[in-house]
């Protein structure tokens, strides 16, 4: 049975209680912060199932690609862990990413790194699998969509599974190979910007980029049965991919977050609220930079003056 990894993304579709953002924990060093958010988790009553809490283009493509696989979905979580899709999870608000307001850096004191606090996170946390646990729980391919920030968090992890095991996994990323460590460049499957050109049906951005690309596989690569190589996997994408254009590149003018409110509020009706689709039209159309992260807290802004 195939198996399918993603992460999980912080447009929550639930209410987070305030306990539950980890802004609100007490800062100290990083087995310590890890106890206490444990604490916090274990005493939720609220539950949801991991896949209702989570939104986001690359999630929905990954669990796109799962379902075109019959496959379990398993989701790296920098809150909860590696969690299967089906369990039943508090909603929360917990991050990795050093600049955002629930980030985890800015709890710890003392040395930090992606990477420690998820070995200090799936020792502690109520939710986590192992992840040589989950793997082994499949004997088919392991389709992981992650961004590097992600792939960072579990490398450890990952070097550390068995030969055989890690020859299964197929890994979807836009995180350049130089940047990855060296026992898991082999199993990247060869994406590129060409998933965004005029030939791709899974065009996007940047940040769903990992999402799009094991959709993609699911549907036009890998076959039931499938006991190809990684190299062999490899050569079918870059067949596939063959003589396809890359995107046109435009040049896009920055504005302040004032002026790309005001552009989202004009064409919000037009766009029927889609946040997608006004992402496309302003990068697009209206030749606006605007990064996902920043376009999604605004869009947010205006979907509350809407509702």
């Amino acid at each position: 049975m195939t198996l399918v990894i993603t992460t999980c993304t912080n447009r929550k579709r639930k209410t987070v209680p305030d306990r539950l953002h980890v802004a609100a924990l007490q800062p100290g060093p990083i087995d310590d912060v890890a106890g206490r958010w444990a604490a916090r988790l274990s005493g939720q009553n609220d539950l949801f199932s991991a896949c209702d809490i989570y939104g986001g283009r690359s999630f929905r493509e990954a669990s796109l690609a799962a379902n075109l696989l019959s496959a379990p979905l398993l989701i790296v979580s920098a809150g909860l862990g590696l969690v299967w899709a089906h369990t039943r999870v508090p909603a929360y608000a917990c991050t990795v990413l050093a600049e955002a307001p629930d980030s985890i850096a800015s709890r710890v004191k003392g040395d930090y790194s992606v990477a420690c606090w998820w070995k200090a996170l799936v020792e502690v946390s109520p939710f986590s699998e192992s992840l040589e646990g989950a793997f082994a729980s499949t004997g088919g391919l392991i389709c992981a969509a992650l961004s590097e920030t992600y792939i960072e968090m579990i490398t450890g992890d990952l070097c550390a599974l068995p030969a055989e095991t890690l020859a299964r996994l197929r890994l979807f990323t836009r995180a350049p190979l130089e940047r990855l460590a060296p026992p898991l460049r082999p199993f990247v499957m060869p994406y590129d910007d060409r998933l965004d050109g005029p030939d791709s049906r899974v065009r996007g951005t940047r940040g769903d980029f990992a999402g799009r690309a094991v959709h993609h596989f699911s549907d036009y690569i890998v076959n039931e049965g499938d006991d190809r190589s990684a190299g062999e996997h490899g050569a079918a994408v870059a067949a596939a991919l063959d003589g396809w254009r890359m995107p046109v590149r435009f040049s896009r003018q920055r504005l302040d977050d004032s002026a790309v409110l005001s552009l989202i509020r004009d064409h919000w009706d037009a766009e029927r609220g889609s946040t997608a689709r006004l992402l496309r039209r302003l990068r697009d159309k209206l030749g606006v930079a605007c990064e996902q992260g920043r376009f999604a807290d605004l869009a947010r802004q205006v979907r509350g003056e809407k509702a």
